[in-house]
């Protein structure tokens, strides 16, 4: 069935609730005017029968020359006459013959005449000094009560479709805005006690039909945040948990260090400066863990990209080649670069370069000694796109489903306390914060390949 707008609908409701008052009241009127002719005509045919028959000159009665004007008198004035005499002498005009069939016999005439309902006769006695002088009926050619009867079909008529439009009116309010506001009210009720499974009725009202379907998608986006949230909330539960796990080492070490400093157990001057730097070694751990903890922090807390400038991605790369040119040199590893496009991207470059960081650094760690690293770097549609490959052993395959979820760690890092599972989180944080991708697979030929898609317009 087609949906109808509320403005229609009301619009259409204006219609009858207008015209419906209207032809009633033009029903109520025909049959006020039809009661008023018929007695209007009845009280003229009166005035007819006094001015003609009842203050005629009795004697007249007897002149023949008299009868014969009075039945064409009748007839003129389109009456039709029927005269019974005392001494049961007729007169009648020829419609009155025709319409009764009678015979010049009176034989019970009047009793005849009085049960013929549909002639409309009106019977009148006219006496002469109290004496019976003659019966005159009239039936007037008015047909009062096929009107009456005709009008009262009408009435009834309008009055069968506006209650049958009435009740189809409140069905139609029932079924398309009472149930479904009604559903609306108990699904609120439902909401607010936590229960997001439910289910409005449909509506052919355009704004009703609109309403429940927003009401339906602004339900699932609450079920889908409140999920959302206590995943967050069980995410935040075990970070805290593995954060008090991977402190616990590093200050547990320092204070033994620390103690046996003070303490005076090392007496050789370097035994006390091998345990001092490896106190200092914990001292720098402990402050890269606890600035992991504050950048993912920051990124969970959805901070706003500071600067936006357009840069290339090679100009980026580059500058995270010399600055982990120390990190490279321990491993004796190299990284190449190559570049097939000179289109900038678009975005906060001091994001990018920490995402790129963390992931060049993961590459770094899992790669053998002597390698190489390759980052490709080439424009596509609408994003430029950059590969990064190590020659390590790859991702395991049932890590690449878990890679960027916080504090995840594969199976060769679980017991490892430097390493707190946030390095490729924070780079997906940052990469989607620009509305672009990063994703982890392994190449056929190498390692572990990354790959990042940038948009290349401007991020507002």
């Amino acid at each position: 069935m087609p949906k109808i707008s509320f403005k229609a609908f009301i619009a259409l409701s204006l219609i009858i609730i207008v015209f419906t008052p209207i032809l009633l009241a033009k029903t109520v009127t025909r049959l006020t005017d039809v009661y008023s002719s018929k007695e209007s005509q009845i009280f003229d045919l009166d005035l007819w029968v006094q001015d003609n028959i009842v203050n005629a000159d009795k004697t007249q009665f007897d002149n023949e020359e008299w009868k014969s004007q009075l039945k064409k008198k009748a007839e003129a004035d389109m009456l039709d006459l029927f005269i019974i005499f005392a001494n049961d002498e007729l007169l009648y005009t020829e419609g009155m013959k025709e319409n009764t069939q009678l015979h010049e016999e009176g034989q019970a005439l009047s009793e005849n005449l009085e049960r013929k309902s549909n002639l409309n006769l009106v019977p009148y006695n006219v006496y002469s000094d109290d004496s019976f002088v003659a019966t005159v009926y009239i039936s007037y050619p008015i047909p009062a009560e096929e009107q009456i009867q005709s009008t009262n079909y009408d009435f009834v008529f309008y009055m069968g479709a506006f209650s049958l439009v009435s009740i189809l009116y409140i069905v139609f309010l029932q079924v398309n805005l009472m149930k479904p506001l009604r559903a609306i009210n108990k699904s609120s009720q439902l909401i607010s006690n936590g229960t997001y499974s439910i289910d409005l009725p449909a509506s052919n009202i355009k704004e009703m039909s609109y309403t429940t379907h927003t009401f339906i998608e602004m339900t699932k986006k609450l079920k889908l945040s409140k999920e959302t949230n206590e995943r967050l909330e069980d995410e935040r539960k075990l970070f805290v948990s593995s954060i008090v796990h991977d402190l616990r080492t590093p200050i547990f070490s320092l204070r033994g260090y620390l103690e046996g400093l003070i303490k005076g157990i090392f007496k050789n001057e370097q035994k006390k400066m091998q345990y001092l730097e490896m106190s200092m070694k914990q001292a720098n751990h402990l402050n890269e863990l606890v600035t992991s903890l504050a950048n993912y922090a920051n990124i969970e807390g959805q901070i706003k990209l500071e600067k936006i400038t357009e840069f290339q991605v090679n100009d980026l790369v580059h500058d995270l080649k010399q600055m982990l040119f120390f990190n490279l040199s321990e491993k004796k590893l190299t990284l190449e670069v190559n570049n097939r496009t000179s289109q900038p991207i678009a975005g906060d470059y001091v994001l990018l370069k920490r995402a790129f960081e963390n992931v060049l650094i993961n590459c770094i760690r899992h790669s053998p000694p002597t390698e190489k690293i390759e980052v490709f770097i080439r424009e596509r549609e609408s994003f430029i796109e950059t590969i990064i490959l190590d020659n390590g052993k790859g991702f395991v395959e049932k890590d690449l489903a878990h890679l960027f979820k916080p504090l995840y760690k594969g199976d060769e890092e679980k017991f490892s306390a430097d390493r707190m599972g946030l390095g490729l989180t924070i780079a997906q944080v940052i990469i989607q914060k620009h509305k672009g991708t990063i994703q982890a697979a392994n190449d056929e030929e190498k390692g572990a390949k990354i790959v990042i898609k940038i948009p290349k317009n401007i991020i507002e």
